[in-house]
């Protein structure tokens, strides 16, 4: 398979995009339950979701080079029901907006607690959002990834292993940028992501070798 410059760009960059907003809540979900030191909402959390928007941007932007009527794009979310690249279509959007919403919240500091659970652990708005967001992303590799699998006249993408794949190489590049990012903002996490970065590529390698 030799897919066009446009393709390898979009999935790439969306991929780091997606592994980099899952890396800052799981940054946030450990510092929930005490396993790592709480960080700057504005300076950590906020700049690093817009940095993760700022990739799943620029491949949105590339996957219009390799549209033959970019004006009929639109048209592509018609078909969600049987289409893995309609449910694409869909859930990126809905992806990027939730990390919008969870860097604003971040920005401006709402965490004021929502629910109330044992042990003087409060979730807030950032917690909450942080976990749709973390679905949407989940459900973003399952619908990229699923649009090769399913190609049955290529072998080696016909498989569940695809799907993986997207999932694992997209969270090691995530958390690489993590560690690249938490070496300038919050050092004391550094060891944590590239901690992560070595296990996702270790399993990425492992799951593409197969």
């Amino acid at each position: 398979m030799n897919p066009a410059f446009s393709v390898v760009f979009l999935t790439t960059l969306i991929g780091v995009g997606q592994g980099l907003f899952l890396a800052l809540y799981t940054g946030q979900a450990y510092s929930f339950f005490d396993l790592l030191p709480d960080q700057d909402s504005r300076s950590f959390y906020a700049i690093g979701s817009l940095i993760s928007l700022a990739f799943l941007v620029a491949g949105l932007v590339a996957s219009f080079f390799h549209l033959g009527h970019p004006e009929r794009a639109w048209r592509a979310a018609a078909m969600w029901r049987t289409s893995w690249l309609s449910r694409e279509v869909i859930v990126l959007p809905a992806f990027m907006g939730t990390v919008f919403l969870y860097a604003v919240a971040h920005w401006f500091d709402l965490h004021a607690p929502l629910i109330e659970l044992p042990g003087s652990h409060h979730v807030e708005a950032t917690l909450i959002l942080g976990a749709i967001s973390t679905v949407l992303c989940f459900a973003l590799f399952i619908s990229t990834g699923m649009i090769y699998a399913c190609l049955r006249f290529l072998q080696e993408w016909h498989t569940p292993l695809t799907v993986f794949n997207f999932i694992l190489l997209g969270g090691a590049s995530g958390f690489l940028l993590a560690s690249v990012f938490a070496a300038f903002t919050a050092p004391q996490l550094t060891a944590f992501y590239a901690g992560w970065t070595i296990i996702l590529t270790v399993l990425a390698l492992v799951s593409r070798v197969a």
